[in-house]
């Protein structure tokens, strides 16, 4: 008499060659992530240079008030 559950089935039935290319996925998934939000932090900020220097006239003509 054949009493394995379900689980135990599945478990026994698993591919190998599926769970390496699903690792594999998942850590180029991972590496993918990381690097886009590293591009984003070594971005230098770029600002206007009419932006900063309106910013500054509103700025010093407030303190001279």
């Amino acid at each position: 008499m054949n009493n394995d559950t379900t689980y135990a089935m599945l478990v026994q039935s698993e591919e190998k060659g599926r769970s390496i290319m699903e690792t594999a996925v998942y850590a180029l998934l991972g590496l993918s992530a990381i690097l886009s939000i590293m591009q984003f932090v070594q971005q230098p900020e770029r600002v206007p240079a009419t932006l900063s220097t309106e910013a500054y006239e509103i700025s010093d003509a407030s303190q001279r008030s």
